[in-house]
């Protein structure tokens, strides 16, 4: 019986073999890592853009609602305007380490049935605190002790913020000012600009109407 000669694969050929198996691996787990990353990027960006969007309608909202009601303190004495921007006399809330931006009282807070014991104005504060922009809003539009306070945060993680007020317009160009009222007149500025800074990126300014100037638009 002639006897037929078998041959196995030798050690190169098992080493080139797991060589060409390594490499499609890895670029197997590279192309599934860059999928999963690229997945979560763009989650994280869908979310930032959704709570910017919601941030700033709710921004216009408050502003395109803005009343001339004023309010009183703690003490029961009334402010000296009804809008106010970068002032510090805000009452016994402000804390030392926050900026408020500006306060005013907007209309339209919606109240269904009139269940609940409020009107439907309500008492808005802007203010920028530990890196963060936040909306503080009090049940009641008169300051008292104890009264509730509902904040909320909508941009976080900023280096800084800061609003200006539209004075007019001068030699065709827009004025603005760092604080609001600028003069005895107690009436609401036509428009506020609202920067937004951000350690890792350019910032961001928004430009919002006031009152009548929002609803003419």
């Amino acid at each position: 019986m002639n006897r037929v000669r078998q041959r196995g694969m030798t050690l190169p050929e098992v080493l080139v073999a797991l060589l060409v198996f390594a490499a499609i691996a890895s670029a197997s787990v590279y192309a599934l890592r860059l999928g999963v990353d690229s997945r979560d990027q763009l989650a994280a960006a869908d979310a930032e853009l959704k709570a910017f969007q919601i941030a700033r309608t709710l921004i216009k909202e408050d502003l395109a609602q803005v009343t001339r009601r004023k309010v009183r303190d703690e003490f029961g004495e009334i402010g000296p305007a009804a809008f106010r921007g970068n002032l510090v006399t805000f009452g016994g809330r402000v804390e030392d380490d926050e900026n408020v931006l500006m306060a005013f009282v907007r209309d339209g807070w919606v109240n269904p049935g009139a269940h609940a014991p409020r009107s439907a104005l309500q008492y808005v504060e802007y203010i920028f605190r530990d890196g963060a922009l936040i909306r503080r809003a009090r049940i009641y539009l008169d300051e008292a002790a104890q009264s509730d306070v509902i904040e909320r945060v909508l941009f976080d993680g900023l280096e800084g913020a800061s609003a200006a007020f539209l004075v007019g317009e001068e030699r065709g160009e827009l004025a603005w000012a760092d604080i609001w009222p600028v003069s005895a007149a107690s009436a609401p500025p036509p428009a506020v600009a609202l920067r937004l800074e951000w350690p890792d990126r350019a910032p961001l300014e928004q430009r919002f109407w006031i009152g009548e100037m929002a609803e003419r638009l």
